[in-house]
């Protein structure tokens, strides 16, 4: 699930499930696997969350107050024994919100953000996402909500990327699982 606080650690008055006493109050989505990053879109203000799958179909989604994002029942991926999730390997059924972009097969995704800096202008409001398992950092290119392009970077490096940030410069440090930070920059 998806958890929603105010900064005080109060609950905030117009959490969706506030009503319903078999949930917990700072609830604000459900139905999420394994969550691996969040990051607000500064051009829209809304919630992203990317996630681990099973064998396959991890996630990025955007999060709506009392979205359901499908997990134990609706995946991409499938069991790690190669069954179908739920039995059915429904990608889809109502009720059930649908991912902004999935990969099959997995990527092993690690921290997400957009980015706003000045460094690489043709990348402002791209999505860059560590990728684990694809030993790269991932940037989508969006139009709108809408993943429009993909380019894997720093495949090279032969790394599996733990997390990326961005400074205030708008350079990139990258977390590497070797335990380096680099400094990615045009500088």
């Amino acid at each position: 699930r998806v958890a929603r606080i105010n900064k005080d650690g109060s609950i905030p008055k117009d959490n969706p499930f506030l009503d319903q006493p078999t949930v917990l109050p700072e609830t604000y989505s459900y139905g999420h696997r394994d969550p691996e990053g969040a990051a607000i879109n500064p051009a829209t203000g809304k919630l992203w969350v990317i996630e681990h799958g099973p064998l396959g179909g991890d996630k990025i989604s955007i999060i709506k107050p009392g979205g359901n994002y499908g997990w134990p029942n609706v995946s991409y991926g499938r069991r790690y024994n190669g069954d179908l999730i739920a039995g059915t390997g429904a990608t889809q059924k109502p009720g059930v919100e649908q991912p902004v972009y999935f990969w099959y097969p997995d990527i092993a995704p690690c921290g997400l953000i957009f980015y706003t800096g000045d460094m690489f202008p043709e990348w402002k409001g791209n999505v860059l996402v560590g990728g684990m398992g694809a030993k790269s950092l991932i940037r989508l290119v969006l139009d709108g909500d809408k993943v429009v392009a993909e380019e894997r970077l720093l495949k090279d490096l032969n790394q599996r990327v733990r997390e990326v940030q961005q400074g205030p410069d708008g350079a990139l440090f990258i977390l590497l699982d070797d335990g380096r930070l680099i400094r990615v920059s045009r500088k």
